[in-house]
């Protein structure tokens, strides 16, 4: 007879405030830098088809740049928040 693993359910309760704090720093981290990626991804940032290292590295530039400018019309027509906590009159949203 062969005994079975417990499961072992991942919840909020298994962790401690300090590993809680530290996975919610990392996790802000991550979903920013991913969301800039998929946002490059979509405008065809996969390959990048270019005859040399010179070229390759303006049309990176080129996307960067056109990320920038979309984000920050975005921002302008608050259509998305701004991602450091504070509102647009400066005031903190975090209570």
């Amino acid at each position: 007879m062969s005994q079975q693993p417990e499961k072992f359910e991942a919840t909020s309760a298994n962790i401690t405030d300090e590993q809680k704090a530290s996975n919610r720093k990392k996790s802000k981290t991550r979903s920013r830098v991913e969301h800039i990626f998929g946002a490059q991804a979509q405008m065809g940032g996969h390959v990048v088809r270019t005859i040399g290292m010179a070229r390759a590295r303006v049309k990176i530039a080129f996307m960067n740049l056109v990320y920038n400018m979309r984000r920050f019309v975005l921002l302008c027509r608050g259509d998305i928040q701004v991602w450091n906590g504070a509102d647009r009159t400066g005031a903190s949203a975090v209570a």
